[in-house]
């Protein structure tokens, strides 16, 4: 599994990105201010191994407020997350144009986890 972090320096809130990206969309989430973790999950299991990872600081990124993009319709790893009983801010973006899910997603970010 691999995982690509992009951000610049400072402390700033954490994106999760599970799932290809868009083209462009992590380059913009960093633009907009977020540490952006994406990674394509290898199993059920990557997307704890990924968050483990940022709770630990491995990933050399402040984890104290995290949210989960999922770029797919079904939001079934927010469903699997919420029936462990583990609550994560999260959001699942629809097949929009890289602009409009851009400015979804910072939208949402802005209001629930900065």
């Amino acid at each position: 599994m691999a995982v690509e972090v992009t951000s610049a320096a400072g402390q700033r809130p954490v994106v999760v990105l599970s799932g290809p990206p868009k083209p462009g969309l992590v380059e913009r989430l960093a633009r907009a201010g977020f540490a952006v973790v994406s990674f394509d999950p290898s199993g059920a299991s990557g997307l704890d191994i990924v968050l483990d990872a940022l709770g630990r600081g491995v990933l050399d990124v402040d984890a104290d407020s995290y949210a989960l993009i999922e770029p797919r319709d079904d939001g079934s790893i927010a469903l699997a997350r919420a029936a462990a009983g583990v609550r994560v801010p999260g959001l699942v973006v629809r097949d929009l144009p890289v602009e409009l899910a851009t400015a979804a997603i910072v939208q949402w970010l802005a209001k629930h986890l900065v």
